[in-house]
């Protein structure tokens, strides 16, 4: 997950209200893991004379050294970290925020099984936390394990029905088992409850795309980009949202030039940026793009393509991998992009033949497989 947001769902545990030395209560407040990267300086210094201060102890010594626990994680100073977390728990060991910022840790570590006990303690030790359920989802879901995820977020929600981030993550499985319009209900509450998260209006323009509404995935792509200026993925995808809108293949070159810029080592956006200068009747510029790509993994093959090295026959054949999914997947690109570089030389049955291929093949999550379908529409 992004960095940018990464705060906004982690656990706070809220300083429990005791005598406090005056000088020392801005302190506790600042040290709160709550908000941005922006603020992390600021408040592990703040978390720093907390602890150093003799005067806080118990539960509120023990949410100064969970809370510095995860803004060293934020920092991805995993190291410095785990000790804090330990700390945390040796202190105040029925607190749920220490075990799921120790279990981020040891994600970041990559010690899953570890992870994941800490996830699962935290839920025991508070069942009525709908951030330990939260965090437990999470993990579920980029484990690729989407019914517990879903079980986690739906107990998250019904803890917490204002909890905008639970929300967010349900709505990302139900996106990515194609289930559109539950992903839509979820990103749409999500962003009523939480109107300035990049991602959730990245993700809702995402299912718009895949649902064949480009007007309304370039608005909302449009507001991710306002809310993240440096989002490159957004550029990337809403330059495809103009590609197959009429007379908007300028905006959409301006968009991935602009992605390429911001993300250099994206293949997909060299493909698309040589694609809307090729129907500007611009000269390729891939030649120059494609020294900054990782030319050892897919889709270079693709790339190589479009540099004249290899066939469309050849790009199908190295889409096959090992695993199944990444078969079909690679397959689906490859015959996409092939049928733009057919388009591209005037091949016009080979085009529709790719496109066609495309269209049967694709995962219905893909960018491609709406792509594909709509160059059918449109050019046959």
């Amino acid at each position: 997950m992004r960095f940018s947001m990464l705060l906004a769902g982690l656990a706070v545990l809220t300083v429990v209200p005791a005598p406090a030395r005056a000088d020392s209560q801005s302190d506790l407040e600042q040290c709160k893991l709550i908000g941005g990267l922006d603020r992390v300086d600021q408040s592990i210094a703040a978390c720093d004379r907390v602890i150093a201060d003799s005067g806080v102890a118990g539960s509120r010594r023990a949410a100064a050294f969970s809370n510095r626990c995860g803004w060293w994680w934020a920092r991805q100073q995993l190291e410095r970290a785990l000790p804090d977390c330990d700390a945390a728990i040796r202190i105040d060991p029925d607190a749920p925020a220490a075990y799921i910022n120790r279990g981020n840790v040891y994600l970041g570590k990559g010690d899953k099984a570890r992870a994941l006990g800490d996830y699962d303690e935290a839920v025991r030790r508070d069942p009525k936390s709908a951030w330990a359920y939260n965090s437990r989802g999470n993990f579920y879901r980029n484990n690729n394990d989407p019914d517990p995820a879903l079980a986690d977020f739906d107990a998250a929600i019904r803890l917490d029905p204002y909890y905008a981030l639970a929300y967010f993550d349900r709505g990302a499985v139900y996106k990515s088992r194609n289930e559109f319009a539950r992903a839509l209900a979820d990103l749409n509450e999500s962003l009523r409850l939480d109107p300035n998260n990049a991602q959730a209006y990245f993700n809702r323009g995402s299912v718009s795309y895949s649902m064949g509404d480009n007007a309304r995935a370039i608005a909302d792509y449009t507001a991710a980009i306002r809310f993240d200026p440096a989002y490159a993925a957004a550029y990337l995808n809403r330059g495809v949202a103009y590609f197959f809108v009429g007379r908007s293949v300028a905006d959409a070159e301006a968009d991935f030039r602009k992605a390429n810029e911001l993300d250099s080592k994206n293949a997909y956006a060299a493909l698309w940026l040589e694609l809307a200068e090729r129907r500007n009747k611009a000269p390729s510029r891939l030649a120059q793009t494609a020294r900054h790509l990782d030319m050892t993994a897919w889709p270079a093959p693709v790339i190589r393509q479009f540099l004249g090295e290899l066939s469309s026959a050849q790009t199908l054949a190295a889409a096959a991998d090992s695993d199944p999914k990444a078969t079909q997947g690679q397959t689906c690109e490859a015959a996409f992009y092939g049928g733009e570089w057919a388009l591209l030389k005037d091949r016009r049955q080979d085009a529709q033949r790719l496109f066609r291929l495309a269209a049967s093949s694709c995962p219905q999550g893909f960018i491609e497989a709406t792509a594909a379908i709509a160059e059918l529409v449109l050019k046959y």
